[in-house]
């Protein structure tokens, strides 16, 4: 008989991957610009949350080292716009998820960044996933996109800043305190930015951007791995994973500050941002933030060669459902077709890979 604590930490897992395929549905719809707006304000609904997990702990444990496994996170999370702008929502996330899977077992098994080797115990199970995994990924990058100007305007117009003058026309546009907004019409805006680039270079650009982000997650949780290993400098570490969700949580709003304030400096202080995407972007971290800290909470129970696999995949599936039924980025026989196959096989890779371990 199935002990409860093991079936409520399997609710735990799949609601978190059911979460994380989601998190980015609430700012999908509207115009990102860069997207440094839109995840330094998902960060601070991340920070509420992990704030929230820490004081239900009674503050009991901060390691500033877990706090590099947010940086990671953040770096990736900063190109997430880009990307999707460029493949789509189902595309990206299916492609940085495949090579996070790749990245987190390399880890786990040669033991890089001063973590504990811990080699699969079926050796062929483990080469059989590998291969499922990459060949997956590839097929991912098979499937074409709604071509741009067949996407959806959004439809609540774009903020401009004028100078108020003797004219009724205003003309030009400035910084300084003197100043009326105008909101553009949907006539006016023909061209959704959201959507993804048709042009083979710009989706060269996003799938290497995917590979480099899908990289970073795979390294986040590696920080936290590395104290739970290192017994001689941290003999108190939890093995639980909740502990260190505050530390990560914290390190990724520092690091999206820094990148925001970063990015407005090289904009000049004029960094572009979409009053619209207030409340989406607070949605889609607290999505994120809730996502991660079930993860960590089933993680404690259940052994991470189960949660790994499933929470490195199955969130690409479910972003998939997204984009095919309600942003349809994705039409087509011949596409939905590869679309399937590649999801059915990397799901069977990340399969082997867990029961290898």
């Amino acid at each position: 008989m199935v002990a409860w604590e093991e079936i409520n930490a399997m609710l735990q897992l799949l609601t978190a991957v059911l979460l994380f395929g989601s998190m980015f549905v609430p700012v999908k719809k509207f115009d990102a610009g860069d997207g440094f707006f839109a995840q330094w304000i998902m960060s601070v609904s991340i920070l509420i949350v992990g704030f929230g997990v820490f004081a239900w702990q009674q503050f009991a444990h901060f390691y500033p080292v877990a706090m590099l496994g947010g940086v990671f996170w953040s770096l990736g999370n900063m190109m997430a716009v880009p990307i999707m702008k460029r493949l789509g929502m189902a595309l990206g996330i299916l492609i940085w998820n495949s090579t996070n899977c790749l990245v987190g077992w390399a880890i786990g098994t040669f033991g890089i960044f001063g973590i504990q080797p811990r080699p699969a115990g079926n050796v062929f199970l483990t080469g059989a996933g590998l291969i499922f995994v990459f060949v997956g990924g590839i097929l991912f990058t098979q499937v074409k996109n709604k071509p741009a100007d067949e996407q959806i305007v959004n439809r609540n117009g774009t903020y401009q800043v004028y100078q108020l003058n003797d004219i009724d026309t205003p003309d030009e546009v400035i910084d300084n305190k003197d100043v009326a907004i105008t909101i553009n019409g949907p006539e006016e805006n023909n061209v959704d930015v959201n959507a993804p680039g048709s042009d083979s270079r710009d989706r060269l650009v996003g799938i290497g951007l995917a590979l480099i982000s899908g990289a970073l997650y795979g390294v986040n949780i590696s920080p936290v791995i590395y104290i739970q290993d290192s017994k001689l400098k941290y003999p108190d570490a939890p093995v639980d994973g909740l502990p260190y969700a505050f530390s990560h949580f914290f390190g990724a709003f520092i690091m999206c500050t820094i990148g925001f304030v970063v990015y407005a400096l090289v904009k000049r202080n004029e960094p572009y941002i979409n009053p619209n995407l207030a409340i989406p972007a607070l949605l889609s971290g607290a999505i994120w933030g809730s996502a991660q800290t079930l993860l960590l909470g089933a993680t404690a129970t259940l052994s991470a060669s189960i949660t790994y696999p499933i929470s490195a995949t199955i969130p690409g599936c479910i972003a998939s459902l997204w984009s095919i039924f309600y942003f349809r980025e994705i039409e087509g026989t011949k596409n939905l077709i590869i679309m399937g196959t590649a999801i059915l096989v990397t799901l069977i890779g990340a399969v082997c890979i867990g029961a290898a371990k």
